[in-house]
């Protein structure tokens, strides 16, 4: 009996020796895929910014990995690729699910992986061409339903402008579910705050921006070479149209929209248009029953020019369960748009692609949806008995729209990679000496050298004493790049070298980045301009 006892703890010590922790697993997956939503000033009801908060929250955490619902991220990453895609791999699915298994431990937390650090308020740090902002609203959700409120502001111009880029700016990010961004018609529409306001609707209408928790700012791509945008008229209004979360009652929002213009003598600007080239209205979904409903463009016939698509927005609402979208050629070969498998109204977004998608001549464009109005079966199913659903304006109707942006084709255009020049263009705009970092210099004497780089990195600093030292490269939306060092170090100076590269060892784009510090505690972040590719 005593061997077997001696055994059975034996066992017990090796499972545990070997269970994953906050501070060595955990933790890394939580900051690259989490924090975006889960930090304080965030969306998600939750932060999960230390081992503290992680342990209280779980248990919802278990359920929402497990059963696929974190991060919200809805499109098939094999039917194509998007830029700044959010969705956990197999081995980080299964470090979280068995570090909430084996109880959540935290481990040594002086080798924890440092935070990233968020800006919940504008993230191009510069001065707007044009600000819209609604006036303060008070949330009408209930505790158990969400509001949907469309706000419209006159563009307010003289002229026309060409827009390089959008951001959407939360009045109040903690109860901005969503917020999406159309051109309009002057007076076409007014503010409607009934609750139940998806949108307009009408062809002439163009979503150019959206904002959901975590995404970046809208920018056209640009460089030396050639440049695109939308034009905004005198003869526009801007509308809203704003989802509040069941929850937010009571609270107040006063989102703003900020517009970075080109120059006025800029030329041979490529005009991108935002439309739903698919859609299609008067249908109704009986109850009990599951359809489809699909359309092509054009209506007849095919494309009678090439075209460069930038990104795709597929849009349904509560009893929506699928929706797919794809070109096919003269050759009939497929170019593949989108397919989410599992619609869900509560996460909509641009999916822009991670390079621009040629569509040539003689191309059809097709899209479908599956509607789903069996009570049990469509997890979203706003009813709690059968009821028919037609097409219309509330959110209660239903919708059949995809959007894309696109523009007229030229060479090259297949070759060009958006997420790296929009990101190129938004890095450039940042103050390289914030206030976090002359903290950091005081305390510890860091310093990047040189900086901006081409190549290495070179980030030195003082300790005082003996001391736990974590330091990990992050992208500039708080993505996971490389882990530096993780470890103990002696009193004096020390210095670390960075190559541009990420954990796989491939050179990442140019940009902006951080090196994230945990020094005995104590986080402390420098930045990096990165010239390198």
């Amino acid at each position: 009996m005593k061997y077997i006892f001696t055994f059975f703890v034996l066992t017990l010590l090796s499972i545990h020796s070997f269970s994953q922790t906050w501070a060595d697993d955990a933790a890394e997956v939580i900051y690259n895929k989490c924090t975006s939503c889960h930090h304080t000033g965030g969306i998600a009801p939750f932060s999960l910014m230390t081992y503290n908060d992680a342990y209280t929250n779980r248990i919802q955490m278990l359920g929402s990995v497990a059963g696929d619902g974190m991060p919200p991220w809805t499109a098939d990453t094999n039917y194509q690729k998007y830029s700044h895609e959010r969705f956990l791999s197999a081995n980080e699915k299964s470090t979280l699910i068995n570090w909430l298994n084996s109880g959540a431990q935290s481990g040594n937390l002086s080798n924890a992986p440092s935070p990233p650090a968020y800006n919940s308020g504008q993230l191009i740090p510069t001065t707007p061409d044009l600000v819209l902002k609604m006036d303060t609203y008070r949330s009408k959700a209930s505790s158990t339903t969400d509001d949907y409120s469309c706000f419209v502001i006159p563009s307010g111009l003289l002229s026309n402008k060409k827009i390089k880029a959008i951001e959407v700016v939360p009045g109040n990010s903690s109860i901005v579910h969503h917020c999406l961004v159309y051109k309009v018609p002057s007076g076409s529409y007014s503010t409607d705050t009934s609750g139940f306001c998806g949108g307009p609707t009408s062809s002439s209408d163009q979503m150019i921006a959206g904002y959901t928790p975590g995404a970046s700012p809208t920018v056209f791509p640009s460089d030396n070479n050639f440049k695109s945008g939308v034009t905004l008229s005198p003869n526009n209004d801007i509308l809203f149209a704003m989802h509040y979360p069941a929850g937010s009652a009571g609270l107040t929002d006063s989102t703003k929209v900020n517009f970075y213009f080109y120059p006025d003598n800029v030329s041979g600007l490529r005009e991108i248009t935002a439309a739903p080239l698919i859609s299609k209205w008067n249908f109704c979904i009986d109850s009990g029953a599951i359809d489809t409903i699909s359309n092509t463009y054009p209506p007849s016939g095919a494309l009678t020019a090439d075209y460069s698509v930038l990104s795709v927005f597929p849009h349904m609402h509560l009893i929506g369960q699928s929706i797919e979208s794809y070109a096919v050629d003269g050759a009939n070969d497929t170019i593949p748009f989108i397919k989410i498998p599992i619609w869900d109204f509560d996460w909509q977004d641009f999916y822009f692609f991670e390079r621009i998608l040629k569509v040539p001549s003689g191309s059809v464009i097709h899209g479908s949806g599956v509607y789903n109005n069996k009570p049990g079966a469509n997890p979203h199913f706003p009813n709690p008995n059968p009821v028919r659903v037609c097409s219309g304006f509330n959110t209660t109707d239903e919708m059949f729209l995809i959007y894309y942006h696109f523009m007229q084709y030229q060479a090259g255009d297949e070759n060009i990679n958006t997420d790296s020049l929009n990101k190129l263009w938004l890095d450039s705009m940042y103050n390289l000496v914030s206030i976090e970092e002359q903290y950091a210099n005081s305390l510890f004497n860091i310093e990047v050298y040189p900086n901006p780089t081409t190549s290495q990195a070179n980030i030195t600093y003082d300790l005082k004493k003996l001391s736990n030292v974590v330091a990990i490269i992050y992208d500039n939306q708080g993505r996971f790049i490389k882990r530096l060092y993780r470890g103990k170090q002696t009193q004096g100076k020390h210095l670390l070298n960075w190559n541009g590269d990420n954990e796989q060892g491939e050179q990442v784009r140019k940009g902006i980045y951080h090196c994230s510090m945990l020094i005995d505690g104590v986080p402390v972040h420098k930045t990096i301009q990165y010239l390198g590719r």
